[in-house]
């Protein structure tokens, strides 16, 4: 952990700001963001990082609940199937105080990331350094099978289904927003903070579903030779479903940045002998 010895909890002052009013937020926006801090002018800019042990602050956390299911199975003419299930719930808890109430590890981008440990943050409410993933957030379903047709022909395929990515809202709370609250201008005369509007892992994308299909021609040849030859349909159903998301609130916000590839058609062989 970074500890900054030239600063203590004691160096920062609290503030909340209020969630935009949006349709696209929980409840329509309006909401409480607390608990967020700002250093002191007198204390900014003053660094000395010593890296030192989470223990010495405070006790992170991590459970994780999963049951898991698997099956395969080979049935009569060579018909082979499988799959799997995966769920659980996952929850982590980072509530101690480093150097600032707020503080997060890492800021967020505009693709993504994960606001952790926010010690006195609270949203709605809700404190961010207490994170409830659940089982929609980590439900995966996998299945394959392959079928042997006539004429050394085969057909395979593989069907995965996971869930999309979290949704989060990083909202750019510029100064005249804050100054009412903290009682004063941002120190270092910064102009915005980056505000979390969601709680992390709360809400998801929707889900990911993925078919793969493959054909296979298997011919031997003289000298015990054997040529296989594949016809490979990669997102064979031509889904577009979102993997990654603009994070950054604002008109832009939840635009896709990444979206599965699309349909893929390759043809490979191999030869052995």
């Amino acid at each position: 952990m970074n500890d900054n010895i030239l600063v203590a909890s004691e160096d920062f002052d609290q503030f909340c700001v209020t969630a935009p009013q949006d349709p696209r937020l929980p409840g329509g926006g309006g909401y409480q963001i607390c608990g967020l801090s700002n250093v002191k002018p007198e204390k900014f800019g003053q660094n000395l990082t010593l890296v030192d042990s989470v223990s010495k602050f405070g006790k992170d956390i991590r459970r994780n609940h999963f049951f898991g299911f698997g099956l395969n199975a080979r049935l009569a003419r060579g018909i082979r199937v499988g799959g799997g299930f995966d769920a659980g719930h996952m929850s982590k808890d980072q509530c101690f105080v480093v150097d600032a109430p707020g503080l997060t590890t890492y800021s967020i981008g505009t693709t993504g990331g994960f606001w952790g440990p926010q010690t006195a943050t609270t949203i709605d409410g809700e404190r961010t350094c207490r994170v409830e993933t659940p089982v929609k957030g980590l439900a995966m379903v996998k299945l394959n099978g392959s079928i042997p047709l006539p004429q050394h022909f085969a057909i395979s395929a593989i069907y995965q289904d996971q869930a999309g990515p979290p949704l989060e809202a990083i909202y750019a709370a510029t100064a005249a927003e804050i100054a009412p609250s903290l009682g004063r201008n941002l120190a270092g005369g910064a102009r915005t903070v980056n505000v979390p509007l969601l709680m992390p892992n709360r809400l998801f994308e929707g889900r990911i579903r993925r078919f793969d299909l493959r054909l296979t021609k298997t011919m031997q040849l003289p000298k015990r030779a054997r040529l296989q030859v594949n016809l490979d349909a990669y997102n064979a159903l031509n889904s577009s479903a979102i993997q990654g998301l603009n994070n950054a609130f604002g008109a832009s916000w939840l635009k896709p940045t990444q979206i599965l590839d699309p349909r893929i058609l390759q043809i490979s062989c191999q030869l052995a002998f």
